[in-house]
Order: structure tokens, then C-alpha cells, then sequence
């Protein structure tokens, strides 16, 4: 024991010296840690504030609201779009059109058949039959493209030709 306390009288200066630069450097070291704190405390700040001055928890509650009501919203279109989807299966898809000549002693086609489907194949087919003294339409109702009621050679087609564009 009594040897170090002789190492420490001979050398003194040199310990005081020495832990004076420690002190220094640590000094030192303390600063620069001390800024980047603030820098990073800064940044925080800036982050936890929001740019209308809110704090981050309301931040995220705001953000959670909205998420929740986008949710709601989506569930809301769903929906909507189930219904749509229903009614456009029972709306006319691509109508059929079959213009003939009815009767020989008539230059032009002016008689047709008119076949007007949903996409189930539901609906109706016009017939017009162009004479030179009158017109004639019939109506014959169509379930999943046939008829109870018999069908022409042009109304067949103008169903078919509905079905076809239809893809069903």
C-alpha cells in the first residue's frame, strides 16, 4: 500500500494533469451528446405535435376514426353494389336484331324481331310484320331463351343472336 501512495506523490502532476484531459474529454463528449438530445427532443417534439398542433395519441385516434369510417363506408358500398349487381341482371343486354322480308311481294326489310333479354335470358321478343296496307307487332314473352309460345325462324335467331352477345 505504502507503494502506491509513494507512486502517487512522484507522479501527482501527471494524475492531475491526466484526469484534467478526462475531464476535458468527457466535457466535451457531454456537449455533443447534449445537442444531438436537443436535436432529437426537437424532432420529437415536432412529430408528437402534428401539424395542427395536436398531439401524436390524437393523431392516431384521428387516423383510427377514419379508418373505421372508411370501413363502414366499404361495407356501405358492398351493398350497394349486391343490389346494382341484381337489378343489372334484370336489365335488356345487348338486343338482338333480325330484319327480314316478310312477304315476297315487299322490296325491302322492313318486318323484324326484336329479341330484348336479361342476362338470365328472360324477356321479350318483338315481332313486326310490314305490310302495304297495315303493321302487325307481337309480343311473346321469353324465359331463359325459350318461349310456351311457338317461335319463328327470325325470332329464334334474334334470341340467339341476344344470347350470343350476352355470353351466357
Amino acid at each position: 500500500m505504502n507503494d502506491i501512495y509513494q507512486f502517487i506523490d512522484l507522479n501527482n502532476s501527471y494524475i492531475v494533469i491526466g484526469l484534467s484531459l478526462l475531464i476535458i474529454l468527457l466535457l466535451i463528449v457531454q456537449l455533443r451528446l447534449n445537442r444531438k438530445f436537443n436535436e432529437v427532443s426537437k424532432k420529437y417534439r415536432l412529430l408528437t405535435r402534428g401539424p395542427s398542433g395536436s398531439d401524436l395519441e390524437e393523431i392516431l385516434q384521428r387516423y383510427t376514426d377514419d379508418v373505421s369510417q372508411v370501413i363502414e363506408n366499404n361495407k356501405e358500398l358492398l351493398k350497394e353494389h349486391e343490389i346494382l349487381k341484381e337489378q343489372l341482371l334484370q336489365c335488356v343486354h345487348n338486343p338482338g336484331l333480325i330484319r327480314f322480308n316478310a312477304f315476297t311481294n315487299m322490296g325491302s326489310d322492313l318486318s323484324f324481331s326484336l329479341a330484348m333479354l336479361d342476362r338470365r335470358g328472360d324477356g321479350v321478343v318483338l315481332t313486326g310484320l310490314y305490310g302495304r296496307d297495315e303493321t302487325r307487332l307481337y309480343a311473346k314473352p321469353i324465359l331463359k331463351g325459350s318461349s310456351d309460345y311457338s317461335l319463328t325462324e327470325e325470332e329464334k335467331k334474334a334470341i340467339q343472336r341476344s344470347l350470343e352477345n350476352m355470353n351466357i
